[in-house]
């Protein structure tokens, strides 16, 4: 059978392909839109073991496994069974990363009806020919894409292959993309369940001053409503004195544009009553840029511009800069120090003599600590420890 593949039919499903690197649901859709560009029956991604012949519809080795066209049975016997004994899964040496292949290249079609394979799992669905590939592959474990069709149908042609050639590196590039999100989701989960070990309320805010997380105690907080409020938009509120509000905005102002906050002199720590006149501190620390967008801890889809600390003892205010560089970001104690001793004024090769350690190791540790807080330049990094209360200002000790 031969089918017409035209350039309009490729860049669709290479947009889709990428659409549904960002969005995981939508591969459906992509393999639905290949099998029709094909007249594929039953197409899927799915992952593969070369050292225990496993197969996995599911999430296994985080490859974005998705499937169309196959009755959810037989795909429960294929993980069970049948692809300990798939005769096209067999022939490794022709299963290389970005070589496209049909059925009739890995095992003969003459021989094909002979086998379990075949007989107890093909011939059933109606299926006989199949073209697919490995798009990659991580140790034994392979994310494979194939689509597979009726004898009658016959193979496919050497166009059907050229589009599938054509897809392969596209493929890859959006399961590093999916593989890279899911990573920073995790990241990001495990960055907010931090903050509930912190003693303090700590709300994370946008630009807008829309509360987007709150840790245990900032539940507790709003809970009881005193000062802190949310308003019927998810902002912040201060109930009391209008300059007590006025004073919270200003902190939060400076902590959204860190080099507004430090040059302008604005306060980053104020302080608030209770309707008892309980007095209360409030911080507010900035969450790192990178090339001049918000890097902060993504919560569905917004972006967290400042911290909201709200210590309980107004006298003395904790720092939670520290905290913050150590567990959110992932700094090392090494990493902290250098950073700190930077933003205090020392240069780098004072710090390195007085730790005895080489300059390249500072240069090193330095390095690490812009690339996991999202900053680049020795200027940012100071703005955003003196202003998160982390660091003193050069030549104040």
């Amino acid at each position: 059978m031969s089918v017409r593949i035209t350039e309009e039919t490729l860049h669709a499903l290479i947009n889709l392909i990428y659409e549904a690197a960002c969005d995981p649901t939508l591969w459906p859709e992509f393999l639905s839109a290949f099998a029709c560009a094909v007249e594929g029956r039953g197409t899927l991604i799915y992952s593969h073991n070369f050292d225990t012949m496993d197969a996995s519809t599911g999430a296994a080795g985080g490859f974005p496994n998705a499937v169309v066209g196959f009755d959810p049975e037989y795909l429960r016997s294929l993980e069970a069974h049948y692809n300990h004994v798939n005769v096209w899964a067999q022939n490794e040496t022709m299963l290389e990363p970005g070589r496209p292949v049909t059925g009739s290249m890995l095992f003969p079609d003459r021989e094909l009806p002979t086998t379990e394979f075949y007989s107890d799992w093909l011939r059933p669905q109606d299926y006989f020919h199949a073209i697919g590939g490995i798009v990659v592959r991580d140790g034994p474990w392979a994310m494979k894409f194939s689509s597979v069709r009726s004898r009658c149908a016959g193979d496919f042609s050497s166009e059907e292959m050229r589009l599938y050639q054509a897809l392969l590196p596209h493929l890859a590039r959006a399961a590093h993309i999916q593989r890279r999100f899911a990573f920073l989701q995790g990241l990001s989960t495990s960055s907010l369940a931090v903050l509930d070990t912190l003693p303090a309320a700590v709300m994370l805010l946008d630009q807008s001053t829309r509360t987007l997380h709150s840790n245990a105690a900032a539940e507790a907080e709003l809970r009881r409503a005193d000062p802190f409020r949310l308003g019927p938009s998810g902002k912040i509120r201060i109930m009391g004195a209008t300059w007590a509000q006025a004073a919270v905005r200003t902190a939060i102002v400076a902590a959204v544009d860190p080099a507004l906050g430090v040059n302008g002199g604005l306060p980053t720590v104020v302080q608030v009553s209770r309707r008892n006149g309980e007095k209360l501190s409030v911080q507010a620390l900035p969450l790192p840029h990178r090339r001049g967008e918000r890097l902060g801890t993504r919560i569905g889809q917004r972006l967290a511009a400042c911290a909201l600390v709200i210590h309980g003892v107004a006298s003395r205010v904790p720092t939670l800069g520290l905290q913050l560089l150590r567990h959110v970001y992932g700094l090392t104690p090494a990493e902290v120090q250098v950073a700190l001793a930077i933003a205090e004024g020392e240069t780098i090769k004072s710090y390195a003599e007085r730790r005895r350690i080489s300059v390249n190791t500072v240069s090193s540790q330095l390095k690490r600590a812009f690339e996991k807080t999202g900053l680049r330049r020795q200027s940012e990094l100071v703005r955003w420890l003196l202003l998160s209360g982390a660091a003193l200002q050069p030549g104040s000790r």
